[in-house]
Formats: structure tokens, sequence, C-alpha cells
């Protein structure tokens, strides 16, 4: 009821009616700048890539913000814990896998087998 006296201009300032997946790659994405386990860009987009596979934003996205796993790997950032590596591994599309990260896989693979 609130929305009928607004202007209608500002009415969008107030509430955008989005699809989660645009919502999730628009906001938590792009903007936001905490995670559950910590404050900054990589923590939000840690916390996307636990959501359902069909959410994430585009593979194009998910793969340039994946190069910087060999700087995780020495940095060790909270999110970077075992499960979450696991995850990636397990759910992410090949598409979304930067060549090096895709090696990486292939070749532990290769090795337990």
């Amino acid at each position: 009821l609130m929305a009928c006296d607004m202007v209608p201009k500002y009415r969008e300032t107030l509430f955008k009616n989005r699809p989660f997946k645009r919502y999730v790659d628009e906001w938590m994405w792009e903007e936001r700048a905490f995670g559950n386990k910590g404050e900054g860009q990589d923590f939000s987009r840690a916390d996307v890539l636990g959501y359902a596979v069909w959410t994430w934003p585009a593979n194009e996205k998910v793969r340039a913000w994946l190069e910087n796993w060999e700087r995780w790997e020495q940095e060790e950032p909270a999110f970077f814990t075992e499960k979450w590596r696991k995850r990636i591994r397990s759910s992410a599309p090949r598409e979304a896998l930067p060549p090096a990260l895709k090696r990486k896989f292939d070749t532990a693979d290769a090795d337990k087998q």
C-alpha cells in the first residue's frame, strides 16, 4: 500500500523485482563485500559458489575469479577450506574453470587412478 503513494520513479529504490540468479549476479557477485567467513569481495564470491550451480554468474565471470586459485593456495584465506575446494572441483562446470585449474584437477584425478 505504501508503494501506491510513492512517486513512481522512486519505487525502484525501495524494491526491485528480479530473479534470484540475477540478484546473485548483480549484487552478491559484483557489489557485496562480505561473506560468511570474512569481509571482501572474494568472501562474497566464495559464498555464491556454495549455492546451487544454476544460480552462479556466467562461466566467464567465475573463470576469471577462479584464476586466483594459486594465490589462494599460498595465502589460504578463510573461505579456501578443503570442503570449499572439493565443492568447486565436483560442481563447477568445466567451462567455468580456468585452463590451469582444469589441468590441476585432471592431473589429480589421473594420479588417483
